[in-house]
């Protein structure tokens, strides 16, 4: 049952969820806090989030050196004798 609350908090928006949830309600120090304004919050941390985190994806790809496929075949009458 703890495995299922950890996988859950792991996800991108629900951890970006309960961040603006804690945070609209220390803000405003109420609780719970409003609605919608924690739901513009989260919105707002997740979009952030996952833009950080496909930046972070494009420049690993970008750091890897290229790779070439070359192919070798033989020639017909037999392998190169020089």
């Amino acid at each position: 049952m703890a495995d299922d609350y950890d996988d859950i908090l792991d996800s991108l928006f629900h951890g970006s969820a309960l961040m603006a949830y804690v945070q609209v309600a220390a803000e405003l120090n109420c609780w719970p806090p409003p609605v919608e304004a924690t739901r513009l919050r989260a919105y707002d941390l997740y979009e952030n989030a996952l833009a950080e985190k496909n930046r972070r994806k494009s420049t690993a790809l970008l750091d890897q050196p290229a790779r070439c496929i070359v192919r070798y075949t033989e020639r017909k009458d037999g392998p190169d004798d020089r």
